[in-house]
C-alpha cells in the first residue's frame, strides 16, 4: 500500500481494500475516512487505542466532522472504560463538548465479545484493527457489505448496552 494511494482514495468509489501496517497507517486512514464520511460514524472499541484515536490528527477530524451539521453524529461503543477515563482521552472531552453530536456507552456483558476494534462510516466505508492490541488493519472506503456486518454486531450491541457513569460524570 502506498500512502498516496490511501491519501486519494474517494469515499464510495475506491473499492480497493488497503492493508494498514502501522499505528500511523491506522491513524491515517482514520482522519481520511472521518474527513469524507457524511453522518454517521460507528466505532467499536476495546479501550481507544490512545496511539490512533487520542491524536491530534484524529481528534480535530472529529471535531470538524461535527460541525458538519446537525445531522452528523458519532457513537462510541467501548469495553472498557478506566483506561479512557484514567488518561482523560481528547474523545471523551470532545463528546462533552458535542453532546448533541457524540455519544458513547459501555459494550453490554450480553453482547458477543469480539477481538477486533472497528470504525464504519455511513454505510459505506469501515476501518477494522482484526487484533485490538495490534496495529495492522484493514480499511475501504467503499464496501457496504462488509460494513453492514460490521454495523449489525454495532446496532445490536448498543440497544442493549448503556452509558457508563464514568464516562459522563468527568468534568472538563
Amino acid at each position: 500500500m502506498s500512502i498516496y494511494e490511501l491519501e486519494h482514495a474517494v469515499f464510495r468509489e475506491t473499492k480497493k481494500t488497503f492493508n494498514l501496517n502501522s499505528f500511523e497507517e491506522n491513524k491515517l486512514a482514520l482522519v481520511c475516512l472521518i474527513n469524507q464520511a457524511h453522518t454517521d460514524i460507528n466505532i467499536y472499541s476495546h479501550t481507544l487505542n490512545p496511539l490512533v484515536f487520542d491524536t491530534e490528527a484524529v481528534i480535530f477530524a472529529c471535531e470538524q466532522f461535527c460541525l458538519k451539521n446537525h445531522r452528523t453524529h458519532i457513537n462510541i461503543l467501548v469495553n472498557e472504560t478506566r483506561p479512557i477515563t484514567r488518561i482523560s482521552h481528547r474523545l471523551l472531552g470532545l463528546s462533552h463538548r458535542f453532546s448533541s453530536s457524540i455519544s458513547f456507552k459501555k459494550v453490554a456483558a450480553a453482547s458477543p465479545p469480539r477481538e477486533d476494534d472497528f470504525v464504519c462510516f455511513d454505510k459505506s466505508a469501515y476501518l477494522q484493527i482484526p487484533n485490538y492490541q495490534h496495529y495492522v488493519g484493514l480499511c475501504n472506503f467503499s464496501d457496504a457489505d462488509r460494513t453492514a456486518q460490521f454495523l449489525s454486531y454495532f446496532k445490536s450491541a448498543w440497544e442493549i448496552s448503556s452509558p457508563d457513569i464514568e464516562l459522563r460524570s468527568l468534568p472538563l
